[in-house]
């Protein structure tokens, strides 16, 4: 037994992220190279497999890492990889793979997640919804961004996590230009890569920094393992290459924590960075509840919650983050009040709870902000793909003002719906209460949250986004019909793998929640460590499990977490569930108002005045005006034809005359250089 526990950690933990990868590359080479037309079942099957051993060798390794003494993590090290550097300065890095009780987590709900997802375009391309030349791209998309996630969830050093990190924005940014030949799926695409690069050049830079801090303080290293023992002997460290003009340096493990929020904000769609994700809503449905739940904003929360250690020497940076998720939790919940098409609706919703998460990290309430994290990947997942099939349904309408009194005919779909509504505005006992209250505890007991503040805007954000999800609830299923031919259409809830994959999220959508309450919702049933979650993420990140917030302070914040929910949603109810959309409000102000917050104050439009049309308007007339025209075409092109055509009427029209002593002492000459080299 102790020869198979050995193996198991020393040569299985690859295959959780290589299986991924690997089907993904088949994929590839399937549509890309080889151009074959495989059918439907074998994609599914290819895929499904990798899936599926990858969650069984997670469980494995699972059982393996609780038995294990204090947790220690499993490592399996494929052998060396890169290396460099002299003396104190040299370094290496393995080709590693790391399962603790932070990737363990991460690692199975990921794949769980991507399984369900699975089974749900399964379920549309067996109903003909998707055929069969998108179902294998998409499942090729899929493969890679599940592999990327899982290894940047399971690398044990930087070089192997920034190659995660790039598969998952690589794998980002081709869903977002999925429908390639619309102009809109084009301008998210590049919107999306130039997004990904912000975070990519901040992840960059902070492993940069952090690796030349430690270089010169004589610990190199690039494992996670070694950062964590040693960033120690970064502290009172300033910034060299600033230290060096005289001006006031700053320090360097701030700069590092700022790097590190820099690229957590670009994944996290979290202002001012949010728009890659506000415009990609022509994702194809099964990406769009991947990305959004178990993958794209999964690994800008992981990268925090990995160097959680390392934030809280960095104070500046968490302040920083606090100021991030609080203005994307309050605007993007006014946004998501507003909007009219579902697809945005969702996005700014995923935007405004990642900024709740936002909050959580950076008041060091990790293990809960961890925990938000999950539940919302099930109630977003449940959502997405809900909301998803009823868009189908109504033969791609999306636009809310088109929709109404669904719910009538769609029964089971709408009753999924409103479970997953609930449960994502934090209404007692689904899974969403309990890890939205658990934050608001900390920020209840932080001594960042200045004389109250910060816990009013955090309340009347999660009051709006109640509304906000009322608002659409009743929008869709409830009040008249009103898309023109849609009361004489039949429609129907979904079925076969559709359904099931819509019945497993909302299971976990229920329950999630009751897996791993605080200990104070543990306390009164004589549960001891209830946040099981928690007590196993301290061996990984830093922080308490739980609040220290018990007694009448507790569920004065319970009561008024209960009552701000309640009136979001009664204000909607009575608003839109009888008469359903009303239009535009009549009074100017008003409606430049609502108009305002449905743009979310024009930010995208800040950046096409401020950035893309003087980025464009110097391209056209550096690149297209300058470089291409004057200097290729006419320099060039022109004058290098002009050359050759100049060359051959003067110097080989000479050769070319038909004597037959100017071809006989060419040929001599050439047998002269010929012999020359030969001897030589």
């Amino acid at each position: 037994m102790e020869a198979w526990d050995e193996s198991l950690s020393a040569s299985l933990i690859r295959w959780i992220a290589i299986l991924p990868m690997l089907s993904a590359v088949v994929h590839g080479l399937l549509i890309g190279i080889v151009r074959t037309k495989m059918s439907a079942r074998s994609v599914w099957t290819i895929s499904l497999s990798a899936l599926g051993a990858s969650f069984a060798l997670s469980m494995l390794s699972l059982f393996e890492l609780v038995g294990a003494s204090e947790n220690e993590p499993l490592l399996d090290t494929l052998g060396p990889w890169i290396g460099g550097g002299v003396g104190k300065r040299s370094f290496s890095a393995e080709l590693a793979f790391q399962f603790d009780t932070l990737s363990a987590v991460f690692s199975l709900s990921v794949v769980a997640i991507a399984i369900a997802i699975y089974l749900f375009t399964i379920g549309l391309q067996r109903s003909g919804e998707i055929d069969d030349e998108s179902g294998h791209r998409t499942f090729a998309m899929l493969d890679l961004l599940v592999g990327s996630t899982l290894i940047l969830i399971l690398a044990d050093n930087f070089l192997l996590f920034f190659m995660g990190w790039t598969g998952v924005g690589i794998a980002s940014q081709l869903f977002s230009s999925f429908a390639f030949d619309t102009k809109g799926s084009a301008r998210a695409g590049a919107t999306t890569f130039v997004i990904a690069r912000i975070g990519d050049l901040g992840l960059l830079g902070a492993m940069l920094l952090l690796f030349d801090g430690l270089s010169r303080a004589g610990a190199a290293s690039l494992t996670f393992r070694g950062i964590r023992g040693a960033y120690r002997l970064l502290e009172g460290q300033e910034l060299l290459l600033v230290q060096q003009t005289g001006f006031g340096a700053p320090d360097l493990l701030e700069m590092v924590g700022l790097g590190l929020v820099l690229a957590a904000a670009t994944k996290c769609a979290q202002l001012p960075l949010h728009i890659w994700l506000t415009n990609a809503i022509a994702l194809p449905i099964p990406a769009a509840a991947l990305m959004q739940s178990a993958t794209t904003v999964v690994a800008g929360v992981y990268v925090l919650l990995r160097f959680s250690f390392l934030l809280e020497s960095a104070p500046g940076a968490m302040t920083v983050l606090i100021v991030v998720g609080v203005s994307t939790l309050f605007l993007a919940s006014l946004a998501a009040a507003t909007q009219l098409d579902v697809s945005r609706f969702l996005a700014y919703t995923t935007a405004s709870h990642l900024g709740l998460v936002m909050i959580g990290i950076g008041l060091g309430a990790y293990s809960s902000a961890a925990f938000h994290l999950l539940t919302h990947a099930f109630m977003k997942g449940l959502l997405i793909l809900a909301l998803g099939f009823v868009c189908i349904a109504l033969r791609g309408e999306t636009d809310l003002r088109k929709m109404g009194g669904i719910g009538v005919q769609m029964r089971w779909t709408h009753w999924v719906v409103a479970i997953g509504f609930l449960a994502l505005a934090g209404f007692p006992p689904l899974s969403g209460f309990f890890s939205i209250e658990e934050l608001l505890a900390f920020v209840h007991v932080s001594e960042r949250a200045e004389s109250g503040a910060l816990l009013l805007i955090v309340l009347v954000s999660l009051g709006i986004l109640a509304f906000a999800m009322g608002r659409v609830f009743f929008l869709i299923f409830w009040g008249g019909v009103r898309s023109s031919g849609l009361a004489e259409r039949r429609l129907q809830d979904p079925a076969g793998w559709t359904q099931h994959a819509l019945t497993g999220f909302a299971v976990m959508t229920v329950v999630a929640g009751w897996l791993t309450p605080s200990q104070f919702w543990g306390d009164p049933w004589g549960v001891a460590k209830s946040d099981s979650v928690g007590h196993f993420l301290v061996f990984s990140i830093a922080g308490a499990p739980d609040p220290d917030l018990v007694g009448a302070p507790r569920f004065e914040l319970v009561a008024a977490l209960v009552i701000v929910m309640a009136s979001g949603i009664g204000i909607s109810a009575y608003r839109y569930a009888r008469h359903g959309y009303r239009g535009e409000p009549e009074r100017p102000s008003l409606r430049i108002a609502i108009e305002t917050m449905r743009e979310m104050f024009y930010i995208d439009e800040l950046y096409q005045i401020v950035l893309v049309r003087p980025l464009r308007a110097v391209s056209r007339w550096a690149l297209v005006a300058g470089i291409e025209q004057r200097l290729l075409d006419r320099v060039v092109v022109t004058g290098g034809s002009g050359l050759v055509r100049r060359f051959v009427w003067t110097g080989l029209r000479r050769i070319q005359n038909g004597r037959l002593q100017s071809y006989a002492l060419l040929g001599l000459l050439t047998v002269l250089v010929v012999v020359t080299w030969m001897v030589s």
